[in-house]
């Protein structure tokens, strides 16, 4: 104990007082023996299926002694209190109480408790998942169906898992992914977020709570108000709409819990990092009305010259649950982000390629900083209903508004010059204001007709966005990338530009899941109907289109946890061109044949999942050859692969992540040209695609040490391996691989009887061997460097 407290208190000057203690109930009669033995209590909590429940509350009652702990992301708790008789109590959002008396003494066995659900009639989301696994997901299917009969790929990223990497972006979070580049703009990935991402050769869309947004708004929420991230690997626009074949990234935010949880956490780290977040909820004056209260702030350097991020954000929830079978969740966010980070490539010659003049540094800013600014906003707010009837019946419902605004003031390299020291450059200044409107309307029905049990599924959702720009640019000296010069005497170019552009898409679509002894079968179409308006500088583009969808798949659950599966979906995306004729182009398309299998062993909390997949993009517009200013669609690119993920935590001890990913991406029909590093003009018809490299693989193991005296220390470590890809669109240089190792220590305080119980601290550390490296190039005058060493550490307080 006295350790334990010298610990804290050298940390504590830097952190925070320890806050109030919970009320909590008085246990019945008992017999506790203060000045005997203390022994330890342990267990488990978990529903009828198994999973395991994070943030359980536990208490350990004997008269007016009460011991108080929280379930850990395995679901485990440790109490110690000295032998006797005590009353166990058990408590979690969406769960009935669980009360029993047990005996505590140095052979008492582990007290693991299954919750049974509230009520059997009620559609409860709980958001807990057994460590690093995940059982479900909605993402794929609109539906509660089990990841193991799921005919496609899942990859989920568990709060857990993400306490455990502290990622601060959305890229970050994403570095352990399966099949997932989720760094290739390097360290400005963080600036262009959802657009740095690369899923089976494609970037893929990201989602929030299941309803897409506008990429420069949404993918910058913070990660402190993640719940947990999902992945869905090939053409989703079955139930999504308009979308590339890649798939779909969706973050899921937090929740109000029907339990008091209440979250404070300091965080500081390199770069003169410091952060500061709350997150609060439980019962608002009435067990019917429920709340979240979610901040966070922050301000850091970056490994850029005169790149300084800063953030204030904060989310504001209410879950309104007038009876057993409704529920109504009001969502809200705003978000300030008064700079926002690097943005700009750098050339290769000195980064990716050799450079006689020497190589330029990692922190190199191609800009000024009397001539930059990054500033974004944006406002969210939407609702979540679900309404149950009797006969299996439920109508669910989501939407959103979100409106961001967005101003910068960069500037912009264009190439060398011909010294190969001296790059030339423009400013650019813009203003971007962007408003949507989100709604998806659901009906599911579950029915048992003799030995057949279905899912139904049918809704319609409409999109609306608006988004305004308006740009200007002019000239600037150019600058020595080697002996840079900044602070220069910058003018403001006027406003030169104006763009408007309206789209609205309706969708309708169905969904059929049969499940038939061991066999599960599923089949879902969807028409869409899209209207695309743009005027930029006058002139005026419209394009009306059409477009079905459909996937279909089955899985056989053999036994034993083993379950192969096979699936087949398209997907569609508006092409905004115009032939020669003046007709618009039609939509590209995509198509994926997946086959692999899922194992996921009954007792034991693993899920592993193999694929092969074959995905083609179609309809891709290209310059037309006898009309270069116009398009031709006939373009093709082809993606095969297999993947291998796996996701466990073993007893409450071992919680381990690990993938490969082989990605093999070309151009398969193009009549397009690209300039080589020698200068020539060549053809990208079967090239591979730039920044696609042909082999990923991630290890991560997170492990907390048994010894009594080092209850509560944990160790992380991982490994990253991004394989070499090509730096242009003719494969006329390679960017090289790069192995990368991170890690984290940890100690947690819930074994703690004192003030300290809920006190967690923790340092990680990324890039742990400093090595410089490339993430991706696109052109020999566009190339990302990767993130250096970043050490980030953190000290929460929970009660």
């Amino acid at each position: 104990m006295f350790l334990r407290w010298r610990i804290f208190l050298m940390i504590l000057v830097l952190s925070f007082a320890a806050v109030g203690y919970a009320q909590l109930p008085q246990a019945a009669s008992c017999t506790s023996f203060p000045g005997s033995l203390k022994v330890t209590v342990s267990g488990t909590v978990s529903d009828s299926t198994g999973a395991r429940i994070t943030s359980a509350t536990v208490h350990l009652m004997c008269g007016n002694q009460v011991q108080q702990a929280r379930t850990d992301g395995q679901g485990h708790f440790t109490l110690t209190v000295p032998e006797g008789s005590y009353r166990l109590q058990v408590e979690a959002a969406g769960f009935a109480a669980y009360t029993k008396d047990l005996t505590a003494s140095a052979h008492s066995p582990t007290a693991d408790v299954a919750l049974t659900v509230q009520n059997a009639a009620n559609t409860v989301t709980v958001q807990a998942e057994a460590g690093y696994v995940a059982n479900d997901s909605t993402l794929a299917t609109k539906t509660d169906t089990p990841l193991l009969e799921t005919p496609q790929s899942i990859s989920v990223i568990t709060r857990d898992e993400i306490d455990a990497q502290a990622p601060q972006s959305l890229n970050e979070a994403l570095r352990y992914a399966p099949g997932l580049v989720a760094e290739s703009e390097g360290n400005s990935s963080s600036f262009w977020s959802g657009s740095s991402l690369q899923l089976r050769g494609f970037t893929p869309a990201v989602y929030q709570d299941g309803l897409t947004d506008d990429a420069s708004g949404n993918t910058l929420l913070d990660t402190y108000f993640y719940q947990r991230i999902e992945v869905l690997e090939g053409p989703s626009s079955v139930l999504y709409g308009q979308g590339n074949p890649a798939g779909i990234v969706n973050v899921e935010s937090k929740r109000p819990m029907a339990s008091a949880f209440h979250e404070v956490q300091l965080g500081f780290g390199t770069y003169g990092r410091y952060e500061g977040n709350f997150d609060f909820s439980g019962p608002l004056l009435s067990p019917h009305l429920l709340y979240r209260l979610t901040g966070v702030g922050f301000t850091e350097g970056s490994q850029t010259w005169f790149i300084h991020p800063k953030r204030l954000a904060i989310a504001p929830a209410l879950t309104w649950v007038p009876d057993a079978k409704t529920s109504l969740t009001f969502l809200t966010n705003y978000t300030y982000n008064p700079e926002v980070g690097a943005y700009a490539p750098i050339p290769a010659l000195g980064s990716g390629l050799p450079n006689p003049n020497g190589k330029i540094a990692v922190g190199f800013f191609p800009g000024d900083p009397n001539f930059n600014e990054t500033k974004q906003s944006f406002l969210q707010v939407g609702d979540a209903f679900t309404r149950s009837f009797d006969h299996d019946l439920r109508i669910e419902q989501n939407l959103r508004f979100t409106g961001n605004r967005d101003y910068a003031k960069m500037i912009w390299p264009e190439g060398f010059e011909a010294d190969n020291a001296t790059l030339d450059r423009y400013t650019f200044i813009r203003h971007v204001s962007f408003n949507s409107i989100l709604s998806d309307q659901r009906v599911v029905k579950t029915l048992q007709t003799g030995k057949i049990r279905q899912t139904f599924l049918a809704g319609a959702n409409y999109t609306h966005y608006k988004e305004g720009w308006n740009w200007g640019s002019g000239d600037v000296a150019p600058i020595n990338v080697f002996h840079p010069v900044y602070y220069l005497p910058i003018a403001t170019p006027e406003i030169s530009g104006s763009e408007s552009t309206l789209v609205n898409q309706t969708g309708i679509y169905f969904q059929d899941q049969a499940a038939l002894g061991r066999l599960r079968l599923s089949f879902a179409g969807r028409q869409d109907w899209l209207s695309y308006n743009d005027t930029s500088n006058g002139t005026v583009t419209k394009q009306d289109a059409d477009k079905f969808t459909v996937r279909t798949g089955a899985v056989y659950l053999i036994g034993r946890g083993l379950a192969p599966y096979f699936s087949y979906a398209t997907s569609f995306q508006p092409d905004i061109g115009l032939t020669a004729a003046g007709t618009t182009l039609p939509p590209t398309t995509g198509k994926q044949y997946e086959g692999g299998v899922k194992y996921q062993p009954e007792h034991a909390n693993m899920l592993i999942t193999a694929d092969v997949y074959d995905l083609a993009q179609q309809n891709v517009g290209t310059t037309d050859p006898t009309n270069p200013n116009f398009t031709i669609p006939i373009g093709e690119i082809r993606s095969r692969g297999f993947e291998v993920q796996g996701h466990s935590s073993l007893a409450h001890r071992v919680s381990i992540v690990t993938s490969y990913a082989y990605t093999d991406s070309k151009y398969s029909r193009s009549n397009t040209t690209g300039v080589a590093l020698n200068g020539t003009t060549e053809s990208t018809q079967g090239k591979y695609q730039y920044g696609v490299p042909l082999n990923l693989a991630s290890f991560w193991a997170d492990y907390n040490l048994p010894s009594a005296f080092l209850h509560g220390l944990g160790v992380s470590a991982g490994s990253r391996f991004v394989g070499g890809s090509w730096g242009d669109n003719v494969n006329s240089f390679k960017v090289p691989g790069a192995t990368l190792f991170d890690g984290a220590l940890h100690y947690d305080f819930s074994s703690d009887s004192g003030p300290l119980h809920g006190a967690r601290l923790q340092i990680n550390a990324s890039n742990i061997g400093n090595r410089t490296y490339v993430a991706s190039c696109y052109a020999t005058d566009g190339c990302y460097y990767g993130a250096k060493l970043t050490v980030y550490g953190t000290m929460r307080y929970r009660w």
